[in-house]
């Protein structure tokens, strides 16, 4: 499933969270990579936010500990070029069309992207 969405600005949690070694350690296991830290925030149409939701029936878990909750993810790639995961903390404070990407890059560099840059999202989903 193809999603695109526009690139916008954090809050800087992701990268809080991301740095954590109960985090980190079981994306290294189960994705093959370590995130860089920071997620990669993208606004996506209300249109899709029911896709994705379906999809989230087939999402994998990183297992939280206390006050860390738990992560759901959904394997996925950025503008045909980056392999990552669309992350879903179950504790968040984001709308349902804001959804966090995860890499072991810092994709914003990489692709050169700016807040206002429109993305495609290829989904490991088959919804």
């Amino acid at each position: 499933m193809k999603i695109k969405g526009t690139l916008t600005s954090g809050s800087g949690e992701g990268a809080y969270y991301m740095s954590k070694e109960l985090y980190s350690l079981q994306f290294r296991e189960k994705l093959g990579f370590e995130p860089y830290p920071g997620t990669l925030n993208i606004i996506i149409q209300d249109n899709d936010i029911h896709s994705i939701k379906e999809c989230l029936t087939d999402a994998k878990k990183i297992e939280g500990r206390g006050k860390f909750g738990d992560v759901l993810y959904i394997e996925a790639k950025l503008n045909d070029k980056v392999r990552g995961a669309l992350v879903f903390p179950v504790k968040t404070h984001h709308p349902p069309k804001m959804l966090e990407f995860i890499a072991p890059v810092y994709i914003r560099q990489k692709l050169k992207l700016k807040d206002g840059d429109t993305v495609t999202i290829l989904v490991d989903c088959e919804k």
